[in-house]
């Protein structure tokens, strides 16, 4: 009987690839897609390297997790690469270079020792601020007044804001129904784009879709002190911990694979290979894994399509920008919806302190845009409350409220 069962469990874990799993695929690029631009057009990344490696990472991790587990670019090092105008050069040594640290960390330990500093109520606004800093990036895709990245498509504000009302409607009601029309809504729109003569072209850096990069650390001091150190507390918390806890939340039965340390080493490995690749560095994302989750992924799957789909485009030649025809008010309300996923989190919490200390370090994000001042701060609250034994109390109208909006945050 053991041996049935077992079998039964590794069959119950094979990535699925039905429709569902095509729609969960498009629920990131609401993300991944302007950032990319960034990195083409400011840093002069070549796109066809970019998706190429992104979308081999996409397919590994897809097929090792068996879960959506998402993979996005680090957010903090491309804000900082794009405002500085950093080389790509550099920005392939540092992903090597945080490759190894990550692979240092999970294989000492000290992973899951630092992990320890990171409770639930920490980890949940992780989330929270993410999924503000998330609905504020949203606003300002929709606010740029044009249809598409590189600026084309001028239209007028209420029009503009009407058309993305228009689609969040149309995707809430789709989820609602339990469909999606994200995937229909996507290739649609880039039909129609190519019909009407949209260049998907930005003016960045071309190349190969890789190109073997050995590491420069001489500007290590540079890379540590510029990259690293600011990047380090967002990987930590939003990649490693808030992932983990993301993945056993939606897949509980599916993510017996995913752990601190394993999605740590995942981290470690893939940068390696994508710094020697000339590539710029990932990670994984708890705002990403709610993306697939909100638009119906359920297995690997739908990260081998979407990475499938990636390198498909890098090696197509002039197909490689074909992402960027994607209007600007589609990935906004794309990314509006990761934003909602996120924020459910807060919705999860039992204890009043728990409830406090994660919306204290939530808005901070979103208030300071700086997720180590957040941590920091909501770890002091935290140890305040636990050593003073403090135990707060919603009012009572607070308190129905806050349980009302459990009930209905997920639907």
């Amino acid at each position: 009987m053991p041996p049935v069962k077992k079998k039964k469990k590794e069959e119950s874990l094979k990535n699925a690839f039905g429709r569902s799993e095509f729609a969960g695929a498009m629920g990131d690029l609401g993300t991944t897609i302007p950032l990319a631009f960034l990195l083409v057009t400011s840093v002069g990344s070549p796109a066809a390297r970019i998706f190429f490696l992104w979308g081999l990472a996409y397919i590994a991790v897809g097929w090792y997790y068996k879960v959506p587990v998402s993979v996005q670019p680090l957010k903090a090092m491309t804000v900082i690469a794009v405002t500085t105008g950093l080389s790509s050069n550099l920005l392939s040594s540092t992903a090597v270079l945080y490759g190894l640290l990550f692979i240092v960390l999970a294989a000492t330990g000290l992973i899951t020792w630092l992990h320890r500093w990171f409770s639930k109520a920490l980890i949940r606004g992780i989330q929270i601020g993410i999924g503000l800093l998330l609905a504020y990036k949203s606003w300002e895709l929709i606010s740029r007044h044009t249809l598409f990245l590189n600026g084309s498509g001028d239209i007028g504000y209420w029009t503009y804001l009407l058309a993305a009302a228009v689609l969040a409607i149309l995707l809430f009601s789709f989820r609602r129904l339990n469909r999606t029309a994200a995937l229909e809504l996507i290739v649609v729109c880039i039909a129609i784009s190519f019909l009407i003569g949209v260049s998907a072209v930005p003016a960045g850096g071309s190349g190969s879709a890789w190109q073997w990069t050995l590491p420069d650390w001489s500007p290590w001091w540079n890379i540590v002190a510029l990259l690293v150190i600011p990047q380090l507390p967002l990987t930590l918390g939003n990649a490693v911990y808030a992932a983990n806890d993301a993945c056993h939340e939606f897949w509980p039965d599916r993510s017996e694979k995913v752990s601190i340390t394993k999605l740590a080493s995942t981290i470690g490995l893939i940068n390696v290979v994508i710094g020697l690749f000339g590539g710029f560095p990932i990670c994984h994302g708890a705002g990403g894994i709610a993306a697939h989750k909100r638009f119906s992924a359920q297995s690997g799957g739908a990260v081998i399509i979407i990475g499938a789909l990636f390198v498909s485009i890098a090696l197509s030649g002039s197909l490689s920008t074909v992402l960027f025809l994607i209007p600007i008010p589609v990935l906004g309300v794309l990314l509006l919806f990761d934003s909602w996923q996120m924020i459910t989190f807060a919705f999860r919490q039992e204890q009043v302190n728990q409830i406090a200390v994660a919306l204290t370090v939530g808005v901070l994000s979103f208030a300071t845009h700086n997720l180590t001042i957040a941590l920091l701060v909501g770890l002091l609250f935290e140890w305040g409350l636990n050593f003073w034994s403090v135990k707060l109390r919603l009012p009572d109208w607070i308190g129905r409220l806050y349980e009302s909006g459990r009930s209905k945050m997920e639907l």
